[in-house]
């Protein structure tokens, strides 16, 4: 989707789309690590720029979507970010830095996304990437259907070179946020997870 087309996604989700927090992957690496500063790629509605603020981090939530940074600043700590209106694609930060997040952005140049993200992390810095792989679409997990725009471990692996030493790289299972749609049974959903160092 287009910046247009979340805009009115979020419009339409004015209390946010997605959970409160960052997901639970995200959250146990980051808290191992010295707070510093951080981006937040694709923030949406902040959740994960937010809960980095309030650990410490000196954070920046990026998105392509108005309404989404809308949202994000009107969350509780929300004042603590600076957001910023931006395209993956386009947008770069003034320095690099010591932490660099994306929770489920998928675009159909996956790799390259992934690859221009590490670009922005400070040797010796660390980089996070979660989203659904394109197992998730057997599997029935929430997310989308288009196998072009899914992450696999491969796909995530290729997008660094040896400046990067890839501490973990693939697949989790959780229970889909949306089981409650399912008549209360919990679908699986099936997520590729990153983590990679840059090496000083």
């Amino acid at each position: 989707m287009d910046a247009a087309q979340w805009d009115e996604r979020y419009r339409a989700s004015p209390g946010g789309v997605w959970a409160a927090e960052p997901p639970a992957a995200v959250q146990q690496i980051t808290e191992g690590l010295r707070p510093g500063t951080a981006i937040d790629v694709a923030t949406g509605d902040g959740r994960t720029a937010v809960w980095l603020a309030g650990h410490g981090w000196t954070c920046t939530g990026v998105d392509f979507s108005a309404e989404a940074l809308a949202l994000a600043a009107a969350r509780p700590g929300g004042d603590a970010v600076t957001w910023v209106r931006g395209d993956v694609h386009e947008w770069e930060p003034a320095a690099s830095v010591d932490l660099v997040v994306s929770c489920y952005l998928h675009v159909p140049d996956g790799a390259a996304a992934v690859a221009r993200m590490a670009e922005w992390v400070a040797p010796g810095g660390v980089l996070v990437v979660i989203g659904h792989d394109v197992d998730n679409i057997a599997a029935g997990g929430h997310g989308p259907s288009d196998p072009a725009i899914l992450y696999t471990t491969d796909l995530l692996r290729s997008a660094l070179d040896d400046r990067f030493h890839i501490a973990r790289c693939g697949q989790i299972v959780r229970t889909s946020a949306d089981a409650e749609l399912r008549g209360g049974h919990a679908a699986a959903a099936i997520d590729t997870l990153l983590h990679a160092v840059r090496v000083r």
